[in-house]
């Protein structure tokens, strides 16, 4: 004689046990929601940047570090954070002739960067517009190895993007280098860069 196991029938849910229930996955969904919208404008939180003397004023990631005090650019923002290398945003003001076109200036930075920079070499370039002045677009990338013998390590990729404007005699270079791996990824943050630089 076989044991017989008797299933028991489904408990059905009253009517306040039922809204119970939909108003926790409500209220489940709404604090998913908040979070992800906190989150969203923690990562895209911006600060000023102004250097009255060379007429640039930008938006730039809260929290990054900004460095003002060098000859070579207007300012740098690197994101501390960034492992194992620093995303990075600059502003460069650079003194041209008056026969000197965008592409000229990409050139000389080409000339210049080729020495310092191991495997330098430009991937495209593109026109474009800027404030409705006509600029230019170029793509590079180099590797980057660590000086210290100390800390040697699997050279880094790094692959950049240069955006050149002229404004009176001078050419406006706008940066942004990140480890090839995370470019297409963070270049949010320089086109926001773009969208929000001040050139006066």
């Amino acid at each position: 004689m076989s044991d017989v196991v008797e299933i028991p029938a489904p408990v059905s849910l009253n009517f306040t046990q039922r809204w119970n229930t939909y108003l926790a996955l409500m209220l489940a969904a709404a604090v998913l929601f908040l979070g992800l919208t906190m989150r969203r404008n923690t990562l895209s939180a911006t600060q000023t940047f102004e250097d009255l003397e060379a007429g640039v004023r930008a938006q730039v990631p809260l929290g990054w570090l900004i460095d003002a005090k060098s000859d070579e650019y207007v300012f740098r923002a690197e994101d501390p954070d960034a492992l194992p290398f620093k995303t990075m945003l600059q502003v460069s003001v650079m003194t041209v002739g008056p026969d000197a076109t965008p592409n000229l200036v990409l050139d000389l930075l080409n000339m210049q960067r080729a020495p310092r920079f191991s495997t330098y070499r430009e991937i495209a370039r593109f026109d474009e517009r800027l404030r409705d002045a006509p600029a230019k677009r170029m793509i590079y990338a180099y590797t980057q190895d660590e000086r210290n013998p100390f800390q040697a390590s699997v050279p880094i990729v790094v692959q950049g993007v240069d955006v050149v404007v002229l404004r009176r005699g001078q050419a406006v270079i706008i940066t942004y280098r990140e480890e090839r791996s995370d470019f297409e990824k963070n270049l949010g943050r320089f086109e926001d860069l773009l969208a929000t630089v001040e050139i006066f």
